[in-house]
């Protein structure tokens, strides 16, 4: 027996990076600086909401503070939502007054411009067990901030529950997770992440992406309207081979 297919998508600045002296990310400098910009997220945001319509599939979809204070997530009603930071910090860097007040304003951020959220994944799954404890003080219940084995199920972390991305090797014994941004960047193809999701018997398998990564590459920047259009079927591909072999779509929280 196959088990659930938990799509999760991150909603964060484009391109995000750290900003030295700062603990608020930036976006990439494509030539106006590393400020934060939103709009491949927000676009790339409509594009997996299409997808998920039109595979009458529910997602989680992890959001940044900041981010539903910029972008429209008005479609995030009927989605499992979650929050992300506020400002993408590494929380695992920061001390427990600060972690607190972090946490207090990410979550009222999600719960003012989107809906109450009901789970967490810290920003570049950096995290430690001050971050669990702020978690069990929201009364937030389900995580997944960390990589693990393909066939680890969800597990409990103090209360807790931890619903880990699939991290194993590839059939060239290549390191390869379940974050699909190597099959956005071109170097990773849908069959992959069914070779990854076979090794995990009948656990659990979290997939991921980010929004952005729709619409705009690392290394390319924005895509073409081809490209675009070839990275959606890309990841409607990837849902189907895992869907055929028998996972069940499902939100974090189910």
């Amino acid at each position: 027996m196959t088990g659930k297919l938990m799509f999760t998508v991150d909603l964060d600045p484009d391109v995000n990076i750290q900003v030295e002296g700062t603990r608020a990310a930036g976006s990439l400098d494509r030539g106006k600086g590393p400020e934060p910009r939103f709009e491949s997220c927000e676009k790339g945001l409509e594009i997996l909401l299409d997808v998920l319509e039109d595979f009458g599939m529910k997602a989680t979809f992890f959001v940044e503070g900041r981010t539903s204070e910029v972008i429209d997530c008005s479609r995030l009603k009927k989605q499992c939502v979650g929050f992300h930071g506020y400002e993408h910090e590494d929380l695992s860097a920061v001390g427990p007054e600060e972690l607190g007040e972090i946490m207090d304003k990410a979550y009222e951020a999600v719960r003012g411009n989107v809906k109450k959220p009901t789970c967490f994944r810290a920003p570049y799954m950096k995290t430690n067990d001050a971050v669990f404890g702020e978690l069990r003080r929201l009364g937030i219940k389900h995580d997944s901030s960390l990589y693990a084995d393909p066939s680890t199920g969800p597990y409990d972390i103090s209360g807790v529950v931890e619903h880990p991305v699939a991290k194993g090797k590839d059939l060239r014994g290549k390191t390869i997770t379940a974050y699909l941004w190597p099959m956005h960047e071109g170097t990773r193809e849908p069959t992959d992440y069914l070779s990854l999701a076979r090794v995990s018997g009948s656990a659990d398998l979290v997939l991921s992406t980010h929004a952005w990564h729709m619409v705009e590459t690392r290394e390319r920047g924005i895509m073409s309207w081809a490209e675009m259009e070839h990275n959606r079927k890309s990841l409607e591909h990837t849902l189907k081979l895992l869907i055929d072999e028998g996972y069940r779509p499902a939100t974090l929280t189910e």
